[in-house]
Parts: C-alpha cells; sequence; structure tokens
C-alpha cells in the first residue's frame, strides 16, 4: 500500500486506520534487524530529528533518539526547558521556539504539559510534528509501540482479552484503546470508580467501534485476560515538574497491584506491559517471569519509532 504517513504530523490516534497501523508494522518488523545487529543504517543519514521536551521523559526522548541515530540521522534539542529561553526568565513562547526549531530540523518531537500544544506547533511549522504526549490528552506513539508490543509477542491482535489498568486520566490510556478499536480485541477498563473514562472519552472509544467494558478489579477477567497493560493509580500531574524525590509516595489499592499471587491466577501465556516507570503497581519480582514484557516493549518502542521516521521521510 501507498505510505500514509509520509510528511504527515502525527498528533492523535483518530483517524489512524488498521492499514496504517499494518504498514508501520511491517515496517518495524524489518528495523527490528538493524536493532538486533547493534549497527546502524543510513536511511536517514541526510536528516535532522528536533525534540522539544518541556516535560521531563525518559523512554520516548532516548527511544526517539536511538531511533533516528540507528538510522544514520542526527539529533538536536532540549530535554528540559530551564536550559532554554522557554523556561527561563523570558518564558519565550512555544510558537517561537518552534519556529526557531524549523529552521534547525526535518522533524519535530514535542513534549508538553499543556493538552493541544504539539497541535499549536503544527499549525506554527511546515516541517512533521510528532506528538510525544500532550498534557491528559494522548500520546499516540506510545499506544502504536504498545500494540506493536501485543503483535510481536501474542502473534496477533485480533480475538485478545486485554485489561487496561490504572488512572484512566492519563494519556496512555487514551491513545491505547484508539489503536485497538482497529482490531477484534475486547478491552475492560479496570480502575478505581474515581479514576474511571471521562465520558467524552467514553463517546470516541462508541465512535470507533471499540469494544469495552469498565470493572473495579481484575478478579471477575483474569482467569480469560491474554494481557495485562499496567499503570499506576497513584500518578503525579502531568502540570508538574520534577517532584522532590524524598516525597511520600502513595500506596497503591491491592485490586490495581499485579503481582504473582495474580499472575498464578491466571493463562500461562498472559503477558504483563507497561509504559514505566513504575511504583508499588508492578512489583519487582514481577521481572523474573515469563510474564514480564515491560522491558521489551522499550525495545519494540525504538523499531516502531524507527518505522515510523522513515515513514514520514517518504522512505518507509
Amino acid at each position: 500500500m501507498a505510505n500514509p504517513f509520509a510528511g504527515k504530523d502525527i498528533l492523535t490516534l483518530k483517524g489512524v486506520s488498521r492499514a496504517d497501523l499494518e504498514f508501520l508494522f511491517d515496517s518495524a518488523l524489518s528495523m527490528e534487524t538493524i536493532l538486533n545487529k547493534h549497527t546502524r543504517s543510513t536511511l536517514l543519514s541526510d536528516k535532522l530529528l528536533g525534540l522539544a521536551f518541556f516535560q521531563v521523559s525518559t523512554r520516548t526522548r532516548m527511544s526517539f533518539e536511538s531511533a533516528m541515530q540507528r538510522l544514520g540521522g542526527g539529533v538536536l534539542g532540549f530535554a528540559d526547558p530551564k536550559t532554554t529561553r522557554a523556561g527561563d526568565y523570558y518564558q519565550e513562547s512555544l510558537h517561537d521556539v518552534v519556529k526557531m526549531m524549523e529552521s534547525y530540523a526535518d522533524f519535530l518531537v514535542i513534549r508538553h504539559p499543556k493538552d493541544g500544544a504539539p497541535a499549536e506547533a503544527a499549525d506554527a511549522v511546515d516541517i512533521p510534528v510528532i506528538n510525544a504526549g500532550d498534557g491528559y490528552n494522548e500520546h499516540p506513539t506510545q499506544a502504536m509501540l504498545d500494540a506493536y508490543t501485543i503483535l510481536r509477542e501474542k502473534g496477533t491482535l485480533d480475538g485478545l482479552q486485554i485489561a487496561i489498568v490504572g488512572d484512566m486520566a492519563m494519556r496512555v490510556m487514551h491513545s491505547l484503546p484508539l489503536a485497538l478499536a482497529n482490531f477484534s480485541s475486547q478491552v475492560y477498563f479496570v480502575s478505581p470508580k474515581e479514576q474511571a473514562q471521562s465520558e467524552s472519552w467514553r463517546a470516541e472509544y462508541q465512535k470507533v467501534g471499540l469494544k469495552f467494558h469498565e470493572l473495579a478489579g481484575l478478579d471477575p477477567i483474569l482467569r480469560e485476560l491474554d494481557v495485562i497493560y499496567l499503570m499506576g493509580t497513584k500518578t503525579p500531574s502531568y502540570s508538574q515538574g520534577r517532584v522532590d524525590a524524598g516525597a511520600a509516595h502513595e500506596v497503591t489499592p491491592t485490586p490495581y497491584i499485579v503481582d504473582r499471587a495474580k499472575l498464578a491466577r491466571g493463562k500461562k501465556d498472559l503477558i504483563v506491559l507497561h509504559p514505566l516507570p513504575r511504583a508499588d503497581e508492578l512489583p519487582v519480582e514481577l521481572d523474573a517471569t515469563d510474564a514480564a514484557r515491560y522491558f521489551v516493549q522499550a525495545r519494540y518502542g525504538v523499531a516502531l519509532r524507527m518505522a515510523l521516521l522513515a515513514a514520514m521521510a517518504g522512505r518507509g
């Protein structure tokens, strides 16, 4: 099929089709060869990727850097606005920052605490913009790599029983269901009542035909699940920057912790994903189990983002 991502912004998963995702997944599979050989290609050796991270990041920022460098391209930008005029006394506007970066790079990846900020940036510049997380709105490339991880680990995205567990206000919890709506999976949103999906997001899922149910705990469905996608129920505000490491962390309620006891009651081939960073909802003891897929999930993320950057450059 024709490349659906060439020259396009990636701001949301709304409107992204199954065929679009399958195009990307096929390309990501070929990109894994580069990763497995611990080498680089020259596919994007003539391109530069700009990173504008107005919020802290580990995996998203570093995997985009890795992806671009694995494709032979260069990377520039900032990981903390405090090191720029956007975060000091001048409080330079988003518009001016991205217009300036447009002169330096061929693509722009933006993470921002404000909903819709990447879309504002895309309106201001002529180079393609990727949303790396905007406030409580979306995180489209995280959802793409999550879906790709499920496909690679389970062999399909169709016919699966998938539980998404945690605080449904988080942006990852919005984008992943939009991706899964393209496949015949049954999705369960598992959260405390006060952290359930909003009416507006329920309406979005109904619009795209997602098959979903909302539950207060995993027990009724645990034996049927193929995938648990886990986040915490005690997550920091996206509107805040770094939080004092000495601050006390709230304890996750038992129904939203996935431990060995829960795994023992599930299918033998149940897998657990988590976008990380984690707290007590994902005990370290799970790392040694066959279900743990969250570190390989990060590796798949590099391949997926390589595929996306190549496709956006018209070389996918």
